[in-house]
């Protein structure tokens, strides 16, 4: 079972105020240096943590949310101000602010032709 996972970024906060806009994102902690600027911060997405970490930019290939019937729109509504840069049957595409891939799947079931994003 996966327990967080961690993106590096130059830019946590900016980082961290896109993340929560994630339907069903919640603020868990910020970490500050002993300068008083922000180290982390932590979000939680469903079962898993997303700890956002001052440094250079990383991160996995592409971090994929589940699409189901009770959050759909929420997430029509996140879409109206993100660009979709690619889609299959079952997954679409698009980046946060760092340019780090992000999806959104309904896999097994085909995204629903009602939910035209962008």
């Amino acid at each position: 079972m996966i327990h967080h996972i961690a993106i590096g970024t130059p830019n946590p906060e900016p980082l961290a105020a896109f993340y929560l806009q994630i339907p069903g994102a919640k603020l868990l902690k910020r970490h500050h240096f002993d300068s008083g600027e922000v180290r982390s911060v932590w979000i939680q997405l469903g079962p898993i943590i997303l700890m956002l970490e001052s440094g250079e930019q990383e991160s996995p290939k592409n971090l994929v949310f589940s699409l189901n019937p009770s959050n759909q729109n929420e997430w029509r509504e996140f879409f109206k101000s993100i660009q979709v840069t690619s889609r299959t049957d079952f997954t679409m595409y698009f980046q946060d602010p760092d340019g780090n891939g992000l999806g959104l799947s309904s896999y097994p079931q085909k995204l629903p032709h009602s939910l035209e994003m962008s």
